[in-house]
């Protein structure tokens, strides 16, 4: 009787313990805003800075580069172009309170 007591109980304490480890945490994105906006004609990889400042315009703001490989970006009024050097690497639409700035 002792031996099922004890039993018992260490498998009551194994399973407190795991309880914790196995709750799901559900995080939600606001992506449908973006997937709308996907759809804008953006610079794509490979292009050169001459390319996109002649086919997309004058950047809203362009940050210096940083770093080695040099990262550059321009920012446009609902995307942002990462170069790396004179490449273009991505171009990231906003999220939706960044693009009202």
């Amino acid at each position: 009787m002792n031996k099922l007591i004890t039993g018992s109980l260490i498998t009551l304490f194994s399973a407190a313990l795991s309880a914790p480890f196995t709750t799901a945490e559900t995080i939600t994105l606001p992506l449908g805003e973006q997937t709308r906006k996907s759809d804008l004609d953006m610079p794509v990889r490979s292009m050169n800075k001459q390319d996109v400042r002649r086919d997309f315009g004058d950047p809203q703001e362009i940050t210096d580069a940083v770093g080695e490989p040099p990262i550059s970006q321009w920012v446009y009024a609902d995307y942002v172009v990462y170069f790396e050097s004179n490449w273009v690497l991505y171009s990231v639409v906003k999220h939706p309170s960044d693009a009202e700035d």
